[in-house]
């Protein structure tokens, strides 16, 4: 984050996996009857078409690892999406 040289032994190691939430949503039983299921496959496969393999991944799961030194690890801590913050304590 900051290009830092980082020393061998004196760096933080940062994970993050990246995944599609995997509950399925509810379908009653009279659905799954109603529903075309080659259809609906067909259609998925003509919209993978369309999309690289790394599209297609990045729908699935992505990990990460990252080593930082000890002021982008605290950095990190405190603000891990790096979203803005406003000034206001304890309302963010």
């Amino acid at each position: 984050m900051c290009n830092d040289v980082l020393p061998p032994h004196g760096l933080y190691i940062v994970r993050m996996d990246v995944f599609a939430e995997p509950s399925m949503p509810s379908v009653s039983s009279d659905e799954l009857d109603e529903m075309d299921l080659e259809r609906t496959i067909d259609r998925l496969i003509d919209q993978m078409k369309h999309m690289s393999p790394q599209e297609l991944q990045d729908q699935v799961h992505r990990r990460f690892e990252f080593r930082v030194c000890l002021d982008c690890q605290k950095k990190l801590l405190a603000n891990p999406l790096g979203k803005p913050r406003d000034a206001r304590h304890g309302e963010n």
